[in-house]
């Protein structure tokens, strides 16, 4: 049987947990939070989901965990991401590693993660940024042949906390990591919606070198739903997430057809990354070193842009 640890048994905890319940794979799942609550929850399902050989443990604390593991899910918070990182390597002997997004808050912890990948000798560590892995858009990237416009418009998009994901997709669509983020049309900062955390509306943009563009835009004028416009040869895709549809638009031939897609959810994108991974030593999400280059650069500008709208120096990205 496979040893699976989730850290952290929070709302996207709880989507890998449902995930792991749900692949064919024996395990052991061990989760550990604080949160007596966020415990009992994911042990509600766990018992209620009645599943076919996998045995699970809950605690509070990793004190309790064996000392080995094939696979390590961190889904903490990212203020204390790091901390627990290199807790839970000095615990235990940890094989392969996921890590939610955003990574840290602080630049300095980028490098001090790719320490403790080589100091304790982890096989592979990649970072929860799923979209480049869905088949609409690996079907996309394959159609790309000229430069790609490429437009995000929702008034709950939450741009310091997401953002990071549409960077990710933008570098896998257009094979490029030097990415040129620009934060100038950004407009004020608010409360997260998670205590202790900061959110940015206004406009985001990127660029690459190839004239590549990506405009992430949320405020409370945009738009009440979820859209993704991708500009492209003589198409223009649209895809509503939320909605699992898609409108592909020949524009030479002012042709357009609309689809349903699968958009699937964490857990069923959990279930696939986590079979592949265990059985195959492989995994399609970025890995760590592709992910940290895309978090530095958003990290430090956004910390720029943080630090002019608060009035005194940022080194700590209030995003999570």
């Amino acid at each position: 049987m496979f040893k699976v640890i989730i850290i952290g048994g929070g709302n996207i905890g709880f989507r890998h947990f449902e995930g792991l319940l749900k692949t064919d794979l024996s395990l052991v799942i061990y989760v550990i939070d604080p949160n007596v609550e966020a415990l009992n929850r994911v042990q509600r399902c766990y018992e209620d989901s009645n599943p076919i050989e996998k045995t699970c443990y809950f605690f509070e604390s990793i004190k309790d965990i064996p000392g080995q593991m094939d696979l390590c899910i961190i889904a903490t918070s990212s203020k204390v991401r790091l901390e627990v990182a290199e807790r839970i390597l000095k615990t235990t002997s940890v094989k392969y590693l996921i890590l939610e997004k955003v990574l840290f808050q602080k630049v300095s912890d980028y490098d001090q993660m790719s320490s403790l990948l080589k100091e304790f000798n982890v096989k592979g560590c990649w970072v929860n940024c799923p979209l480049r892995t869905l088949p609409i858009f690996m079907e996309l990237k394959e159609k790309i042949k000229t430069s790609l416009n490429y437009y995000i418009e929702y008034s709950n998009f939450g741009i310091g906390c997401n953002s990071i994901h549409q960077l990710d997709l933008f570098s896998f669509l257009t094979n490029c990591l030097d990415l040129k983020i620009e934060t100038s049309k950004l407009e004020n900062v608010v409360e997260s919606k998670r205590k202790g955390y900061l959110e940015v509306l206004g406009v985001l943009t990127a660029c690459t070198n190839k004239e590549d563009t990506l405009i992430i835009s949320s405020s409370n004028q945009s738009s009440l739903e979820y859209v993704m416009k991708y500009k492209f040869n003589e198409e223009i895709w649209t895809i509503f997430p939320l909605l699992e549809k898609i409108t592909v638009e020949d524009t030479q031939n002012n042709e357009i057809i609309e689809k349903v897609i699968n958009y699937p959810k964490q857990s069923s994108i959990t279930s696939l990354l986590v079979t592949d991974l265990l059985l195959l030593g492989k995994c399609s999400l970025p890995d760590y070193e592709t992910s940290k280059k895309l978090h530095v650069n958003l990290i430090i500008n956004l910390n720029t842009f943080f630090s002019k709208v608060l009035g005194h120096r940022v080194i700590e990205c209030p995003i999570t």
